[in-house]
């Protein structure tokens, strides 16, 4: 398509400041010129980082290097480098995301170079030419469906490139005479064709996803940001419409987004911030739920933050680093979250950018690594309709111990979620023990069986029966939303108590019931877990409690395991029960598949794993406790409970409840 002949079609001439303009050239002169719509930031703010991994980057992708790919020639728009190992189509859907422009347009801001803007118009060219809009979108008729899973034109790779990239690219670069009339042509008929696609096409919003979020934003973005074409008030009243009701409609009471997982959390979290900041800065009016549900959604990720700054991985996440995490640069992940002009870190950034907009110290603290700000006064937070539980003693060297109760998640289980309910993640003195194992990959890969491997109980702390998924209904496709109860929790100066159960193995032949008391000992620095397993006891069952630590390393010594942290702390894990348990111990095995661990998509590393198992009927039982090597602790089990002494305490557990004095 003539894309000149395309700008004049889609311009509003009535649109007071193009009154007078007739040609594409005068088009383009006003686009770089103009001073509204009021973006983010401009070119000035977006040099203020001076950092040379910048420039170093930059030519990375000037040389066609991105996502560790090296190409011959141009980048080639369709072609995945994994089709000969894993065929994961996550490595052509980043690409599609652009993200790796960022890393141009922060190199332009720094130097004026306008080699970086030269780079970045042949390959929007090349990507226009290989996408065209009018061959991939068959239909822009409304379609609440998620249409053409298999290239560019998904929906969420359209949102994700448009308010990540493309329109800080465009503010960064528009001034520059590199950024040449033909390229403006281009840019601004494929910004139409965005926009108009994302009319049409809208995914599911009956469900949770993640990707409405980015949808919804990018719709929203380009409403604003271009008033001088003719459907833009559409684009504006549609997205502003779409974004405040996912806004009101994907979070829970407690902020906390439906997929309930951190990554997934933060990319809505903050596709939401950016449409609802550029509506500030455009005199738009944001209703008072929007901001409320934004402050809550940064407080739900200050509170599971562990001492170390890092996120815990639950569902479908990596372990992110707060302080030293940079998504531009990084495979895969590098491609959901925004441009900030203040942080090569966009989560420091985030939290930096909330403690200003809601005068959190708390927020602050987080964003600066605590040199700046305070931490709150909370060491607990129960988000009960998440049935996420968490108690950290501060940072730095504190303890920490989080459950992941149920994922209720109106009604439908999230794609992004795992096997997990019941799952114990552990830090003592500010070093991981007990992990949730990530995600390390997704069923676009040819390794689907991993994929059944990491979001399964088996990678998770918790209990495993018969190979069920939770919730799953025998002869019956669908599966039901685990529920759960937290019947007791406490924090006090020497103990953290939660006491929960739920009904994911409710729905088997013969159902059995999970409960499990999770005591943290805060003076001695050691945690306790005791489960009951109850039912009728009409059959076997396969039992199996899974134990991951965070490192490999873990060795047998008598009856017990010992644990050497990265720090060189070693912690001792100490078994009991009346009835016969079998125990074994897994590092890195292929045949069964046990000991793994993916910090990061889609790496995947050697870690100890410990398994208790039992063949039989229910009722069962078993007490857990990891406490520093050396720790006097005795733990019997008699007359239907469990009681443990240490230094200065007991804990006393039955199948009906916890007590500790």
């Amino acid at each position: 398509m003539d894309t000149s002949k395309r700008l004049l079609e889609i311009i509003d001439f009535d649109y007071e400041p193009l009154k007078g303009r007739k040609t594409v050239h005068e088009i383009v002169e006003h686009f770089r010129t103009r001073k509204g719509p009021v973006y983010l930031f401009n070119k000035e703010e977006a040099d203020f980082i001076n950092d040379q991994s910048i420039i170093d980057d930059a030519e990375k992708v000037m040389n066609h290097y991105v996502f560790g790919h090296q190409f011959d020639g141009p980048i080639v728009w369709d072609y995945n480098p994994t089709a000969e190992t894993s065929r994961d189509n996550e490595w052509t859907w980043s690409l599609y995301r652009t993200i790796f422009w960022q890393q141009l347009a922060r190199a332009y801001a720094i130097t004026g170079d306008d080699r970086y803007v030269k780079e970045f118009t042949e390959q929007l060219k090349g990507f226009y030419e290989t996408w065209p809009a009018e061959k991939h979108i068959q239909n822009t008729e409304f379609e609440v469906r998620v249409p053409f899973p298999g290239h560019a034109w998904r929906t969420i790779e359209s949102g994700i490139r448009i308010y990540t990239t493309w329109l800080p690219v465009m503010e960064i670069f528009r001034r520059s005479p590199a950024f040449d009339d033909e390229t403006w042509t281009v840019f601004l008929s494929s910004i139409h064709d965005h926009a108009t696609f994302l009319m049409g096409h809208y995914s599911n919003h009956n469900r949770s996803s993640n990707w409405l979020s980015m949808e919804s934003s990018a719709l929203l973005q380009m409403g604003i940001m271009f008033p001088e074409m003719k459907d833009s008030a559409s684009w504006r009243e549609t997205g502003y419409r779409r974004v405040m009701h996912e806004i009101a409609y994907c979070f829970d009471e407690d902020g906390i987004h439906m997929e309930r997982t951190p990554v997934y959390h933060l990319v809505a979290s903050i596709a939401f911030l950016q449409a609802v900041e550029l509506c500030r800065l455009n005199n738009i009016g944001i209703p008072p739920y929007a901001m409320t549900v934004l402050e809550r959604s940064a407080d739900f990720i200050y509170r599971i933050v562990k001492p170390d700054f890092t996120t815990p991985m639950l569902g479908d996440a990596d372990r992110e680093n707060l302080l030293t995490r940079r998504s531009d640069t990084s495979i895969y992940e590098g491609m959901n979250l925004s441009f900030f002009t203040d942080d090569l870190n966009e989560m420091r950034a985030y939290f930096k950018h909330m403690a200003k907009l809601f005068n959190r110290p708390d927020f602050l603290y987080l964003a600066t690594g605590g040199k700046e700000g305070r931490p709150s006064d909370e060491n607990h937070s129960a988000f009960r309709e998440a049935g996420i539980y968490t108690m950290r003693g501060g940072f730095g060297d504190e303890d920490y111990v989080l459950t992941q109760m149920v994922k209720l998640e109106r009604g439908e289980k999230s794609t992004h979620s795992h096997n997990d309910t019941a799952h114990v993640e552990l830090m003592l003195r500010g070093e991981d023990i007990l992990i949730d194992c990530g995600r390390y990959i997704y069923n676009t890969s040819i390794w689907k069986d991993w994929r059944h491997y990491f979001t399964s109980a088996v990678s998770h702390n918790t209990l495993y029966v018969d190979d069920h998924t939770m919730g799953e209904v025998p002869e019956v496709t669908r599966v039901r939303g685990v529920r759960g109860v937290c019947h007791q929790f406490t924090d006090d100066d020497r103990f953290f108590i939660i006491d929960i159960s739920h009904n994911g193995y409710a729905f088997m032949d013969d159902p059995v019931f999970h409960r499990r008391h999770i005591v943290l000992a805060k003076k001695m620095h050691a945690a306790f877990i005791i489960d009951w397993i109850t039912g009728e006891g009409k059959s076997d069952h396969d039992m199996r409690l899974y134990w991951n630590f965070a490192r490999p390393g873990v060795f047998k010594d008598g009856n017990d395991y010992i644990y050497q942290t990265q720090r060189g702390r070693k912690y001792r894990f100490i078994v009991s029960s009346d009835q016969d348990w079998h125990d074994d111990l897994y590092e890195g095995s292929e045949n069964p598949k046990g000991g793994w661990a993916s910090f990061g998509y889609p790496v995947r590393v050697p870690v100890s794993q410990v398994v208790l198992s039992r063949v039989g009927k229910a009722p069962a039982s078993m007490a857990q406790a990891v406490v520093p090597d050396g720790a006097l602790v005795d733990m019997r089990c008699s007359d239907g409970s469990f009681v443990i002494k240490g230094e200065g305490f007991e804990i006393v557990s039955t199948k009906d409840g916890v007590v500790c004095r």
